[in-house]
């Protein structure tokens, strides 16, 4: 198996030891973590028999359905597969494909359609809400791209709609504290702050409980089922903030890797063709090459700042007080003035991509 190979390989990994001008010696460990992996594989590299269930406890949708405490034992992690993180980006995607879904079936309040009158009351429905998101949003949701690859359903399209949850809830007919609960929650794992584990339990089990208080009939989605049940597992678990792992860039690179193949590479053969694309994709992600743009595309990131729930959620630094500044006692997040500064923070989680769904 592919991932017993790439186990292998990591386990033998030695220390780099580098010798500088001044004959010191620099050792470098290596500690990786396969991260960013998609559903379906990890799917597989749970063990688990279907993409409907939740790859960290092995839970399908009747117990998602049925199971309203959070610390139930159908929701027992499984610790070795927490390593494996979150997909911010994709998570963006699925939970707007999920409030979607529920939106469609509200006037019928079921999960499973096989009533002919009912399926036409939910395409007509589907119809409407697609139409007031065009007029009202500007976003197409739910139709396949012009060029035959994928939905219109991506990022982008995920954060717009989300960026105004009043008008976004009025649309869909969803509530409106639910879908900012959601929103607070995306933008949370996709900064790049770290996060207090104990902070966003509490938070996602409040939205957990919020959820199965409206809509108990529709079972939640594997990747919203993740987030909140398992979210603060996986901080914990986590090396770095869960932003830090965010797949936008490597998203972001499809369509260079499609360009790459058409008009830079061997058209020959598809082996040459593939290590032609390789090659290239190398030679681009030199840190020096990529160096040379970077003030470029700091400038094009649009940022925001982050909403006040967020920072709540935020881990508090540990710092050192000096003599010549403020007393921790003054310091404290508590106090309305201090939350105000925390405002002023920014942060490129609504960074405009384009990006190519898988």
């Amino acid at each position: 198996m592919e991932k017993e190979d790439l186990d292998l390989q990591i386990g033998n990994l030695k220390p780099f030891i580098y010798t500088d001008f001044g004959n010191r010696n620099i050792t470098v460990f290596f500690d990786l973590h396969m991260t960013l992996t998609d559903g379906k594989v990890l799917s597989i590299l749970s063990g688990i028999k279907s993409c409907q269930l939740c790859p960290i406890c092995g839970a399908g949708p009747k117990a998602f359905m049925q199971t309203k405490d959070v610390n139930s034992a159908h929701f027992k992690a499984r610790p070795d597969k927490l390593k494996y993180g979150i997909s911010p980006l994709h998570a963006w995607i699925r939970t707007l494909e999920f409030v979607l879904n529920v939106s469609y079936r509200i006037e019928v309040k079921k999960w499973q359609i096989r009533d002919e009158n009912e399926k036409k009351i939910i395409e007509a429905r589907k119809k409407l809400i697609q139409k007031r998101l065009w007029t009202e949003m500007g976003l197409h949701v739910n139709r396949p791209k012009q060029s035959g690859s994928g939905n219109m359903n991506d990022g982008n399209t995920a954060r717009r709609a989300f960026s105004d949850v009043t008008l976004f809830s009025s649309i869909l007919g969803f509530d409106t504290d639910l879908l900012h609960s959601f929103h607070i929650i995306l933008i949370a794992i996709s900064c790049e702050y770290e996060i207090s584990a104990l902070k966003f339990k509490q938070y996602s089990e409040k939205t957990y409980s919020l959820y199965m208080e409206k809509y108990p009939w529709y079972p939640m989605s594997p990747t919203l089922h993740k987030i909140l049940i398992h979210g603060a597992q996986i901080i914990a678990a986590s090396v770095v903030p869960l932003g830090c792992l965010g797949e936008s860039a490597s998203e972001s690179r499809n369509k260079y890797y499609k360009s790459d193949r058409r008009s830079h590479a061997r058209q020959n053969s598809r082996t040459n063709n593939m290590a032609d694309v390789f090659q290239r994709a190398i030679d681009s992600s030199d840190p020096f090459l990529s160096s040379l743009f970077l003030n470029k595309r700091q400038q094009q990131n649009q940022k925001k700042k982050i909403p006040k729930e967020v920072i709540e959620l935020l881990k508090v630094p540990n710092v050192e007080p000096h003599s010549d500044h403020l007393n921790t006692s003054d310091c404290s997040t508590d106090t309305d003035s201090d939350a105000d500064s925390l405002c002023d923070i920014v942060q490129p989680f609504d960074v405009q991509l384009e990006v190519e769904e898988c």
